[in-house]
């Protein structure tokens, strides 16, 4: 499937798909709706939880959930994507349920241990945004639920605050050693910019894309899963890395520090540490790559990061590095690389606004003759982060 830009803004479409859809199932209208979207990360690829910087920017694709409270003390969640239901108490988190429904019920428990007041309700989940992409879309999850939460229980919704409460429920609910990237930008970016983030400080600045650029996004439709993939394994060897140089983290090591010390280092552990540093050089060069509008540049540093994750990080996989490879012979196309935890799910590309029909149809024909898989393509600018849709 390709979406061009001619594409209509979709968010009436589904806001108005979510109430219905809620109508249909609950017999009632919704008293509020929510969407999270999705997110691709520009560059910066598991530096996060390294505690160093990243580049995302929320997608025009996005989980949607209609929600009404009840005075049943638990939420009962009805997911129209996959055509399943699930409860869980608002108090008793004595079990971890398994499947889809951990996700909202961790972000329940999270919000517990932090003390924040709970309510139940009646959730209806709609979405648009593919799942096992690479997008994010537990992300997109764990952020309508805390603005659910908020809505249903009366308490503020903080952005920064509420991608660490989804940070913490992944982390310690669903055991997920990730990042604090995908959270924030799908907490609180900006419409129109992508998101510089020091995941150590939290510290973000906001910044445009080259002009006459757009992203594309190539779904390779290699599905992938965090928890069942290599994320822990490259996670782990991350810290082995930094309590090797002696340091807290791989934020703390020098590309000097390294090179002086890397003989002491394993062949593997040495290879996960030389991505990290490196990635964290190329992800600030591209905020100075925007800054100055040069988009042949950043082109460059994602193609060298899309190398390094391939060859030193070893996340990328045949479908992702076929999709990147042929995208950057394309004309019009500056940079590409994958963009997710990897094993699996979407690459982007940096492309010339004016050649990305032309480019998106091109792919879509090429990856198919290589693979026989079609791919799902499109273009998407920056959109804002988890919002309020409606209120009845």
């Amino acid at each position: 499937m390709i979406i061009t830009n001619a594409i209509l803004e979709r968010k009436p479409a589904m806001l108005e798909k979510t109430i219905q859809a809620f109508e249909a199932y609950y017999g009632t209208r919704p008293d509020f709706v929510v969407r999270a979207p999705g997110r691709v990360n520009l560059i910066g690829e598991h530096t996060d939880y390294n505690e160093g910087f990243v580049f995302p920017m929320a997608i025009r694709y996005a989980q949607w959930l209609g929600l009404k409270r009840n005075d049943q003390g638990k939420v009962n969640l009805y997911s129209a994507d996959i055509k399943k239901q699930g409860s869980f108490s608002i108090s008793d988190f004595s079990e971890k349920l398994p499947g889809w429904i951990r996700y909202p019920q961790g972000i329940a428990w999270a919000l517990h241990e932090e003390g924040y007041p709970t309510s139940g309700w009646d959730g209806l989940l709609l979405g648009d945004l593919p799942i096992g992409a690479g997008l994010s879309s537990s992300g997109a999850l764990d952020l309508v639920m805390t603005q659910g939460f908020a809505l249903t229980s009366g308490f503020e919704w903080d952005g920064k605050k509420m991608a660490q409460i989804s940070k913490k429920s992944d982390n310690q609910w669903v055991t997920i050693n990730n990042g604090i990237m995908d959270q924030m930008v799908i907490a609180i970016a900006e419409k129109g910019k992508a998101m510089l983030l020091d995941c150590r400080t939290l510290q973000t600045e906001n910044h445009s894309l080259p002009t006459e650029t757009v992203i594309i996004v190539m779904d390779t439709m290699a599905k992938h899963s965090l928890v069942s993939s290599g994320y822990n394994d490259r996670f782990r060897e991350s810290m082995e890395g930094a309590k090797a140089l002696g340091k807290r983290s791989l934020r703390d090591v020098t590309l000097e520090e390294f090179h002086e010390r890397e003989g002491e280092l394993d062949e593997v552990i040495r290879r996960r540490v030389r991505h990290i540093l490196s990635e964290n050089y190329r992800t600030l060069e591209s905020a100075k790559c925007m800054e100055e509008n040069d988009p042949e540049r950043l082109g460059q540093l994602m193609n060298a990061s899309h190398d390094s994750l391939r060859d030193d990080y070893e996340v990328s996989c045949e479908e992702l590095d076929i999709m990147t490879e042929e995208a950057q012979k394309q004309p019009g196309c500056y940079g590409a690389r994958m963009t997710g935890g990897g094993f699996g799910g979407s690459a982007i590309a940096l492309v010339r606004e004016d050649q990305a029909d032309s480019f998106m149809r091109s792919m879509a024909r090429i990856y198919h003759d290589r693979t026989g898989i079609k791919a799902g393509i499109f273009a998407t600018g920056a959109e804002k982060g988890t919002s309020v849709e409606y209120r009845k």
